[in-house]
């Protein structure tokens, strides 16, 4: 009987080596991770306190990207959980009057709905819209307080009033407010190509606007922290085509500059990614939020 071992013969192609083996799963990967980050979700960092405290800043959220999205045929809607955004929604979008920046607010209104705003309280269709998401600083550098804000609960000095009490020491009336510019079909056709915000020290539309509609293919955003959130209220309404997503996890939580008030750094080029990569691995123990890491964001 012979000795001799047999030397399996593989099929052509499949000894393709270890350089090409890898090759082909790098690129499946980046592959899967561009379709999951096109069509179901992507991360998302909170920069700023717009949000607090329903969001804080550094918190590092998952989006669902397809929830939002205008389904082609009736079985993708029966197939996917697929919706328009609805009133209390914490939504993502493309910001208006700059698409290439997104925004996360809280949707509060709507199209149809009628929306007005009366010393800092939120009225939709006649009834007050408010709860523990809303915050307001009764002062200057005070910490968000949560709702709700019910009518016999102090909310602070609105900005009519604060303008007024500027007035009475610098000898000068604030203009006259006017109509929310906004509410105009021009002004509006003007901001869905990208407009102009509103704005100024003493706003006088950020606490008080009169009753209007929110019109077709729109909503209305604003955010929990009242008073430190420039939204709808200064530059109109978000098209709802701009909608990216809704934040369904807090997948990780981290107190820039060590404390809760450092704005986060928008990455601006391969400079600002390797610092806050660094920043992020030096301080992962010490300056992560263990209570909010994992949390579902309401």
């Amino acid at each position: 009987m012979s000795d001799e071992t047999t030397e399996a013969v593989l099929p052509p192609g499949v000894a393709k080596g270890a350089i090409r083996d890898n090759l082909e799963v790098i690129c499946f990967a980046v592959l899967l991770i561009l379709f999951f980050k096109t069509f179901v979700g992507q991360q998302f960092t909170i920069p700023s306190a717009s949000m607090r405290n329903t969001l804080m800043i550094g918190d590092h959220l998952l989006v669902n990207k397809f929830l939002f999205a205008v389904p082609q045929w009736s079985w993708e809607e029966k197939l996917f959980p697929m919706r328009r955004a609805e009133r209390g929604d914490i939504i993502v979008f493309r910001y208006p009057l700059s698409r290439d920046m997104d925004y996360v607010k809280r949707c509060v209104a709507v199209a149809g709905d009628q929306v007005e705003i009366k010393n800092k309280r939120l009225y939709v269709n006649g009834k007050q819209a408010t709860g523990e998401f809303e915050h307001h600083c009764l002062k200057d550098g005070d910490q968000p307080e949560p709702g709700p804000w019910g009518l016999n609960r102090d909310a602070g000095l609105s900005n009519h009033d604060q303008a007024m009490a500027a007035a009475k020491e610098n000898g000068h009336l604030p203009a006259y407010a006017g109509i929310w510019p906004f509410v105009d079909p021009e002004r509006l056709k003007i901001n869905r190509q990208g407009g102009s915000a509103e704005g100024g020290p003493y706003y006088p539309f950020r606490d008080d606007i009169g009753s209007f509609v929110v019109p077709e293919g729109h909503v209305l955003a604003m955010g929990d922290n009242r008073e430190n959130s420039e939204d709808s209220r200064y530059w109109g309404f978000v098209p709802t085509d701009h909608l990216r997503g809704r934040p369904f996890l807090v997948w990780w939580s981290f107190r820039e500059g060590g404390n809760d008030d450092t704005r986060a750094t928008v990455p601006d080029g391969p400079g600002d990614v390797a610092k806050n990569f660094f920043d992020g691995a030096r301080y992962f123990f010490t300056r992560t939020r263990w209570e909010r890491t994992g949390t579902i964001p309401r």
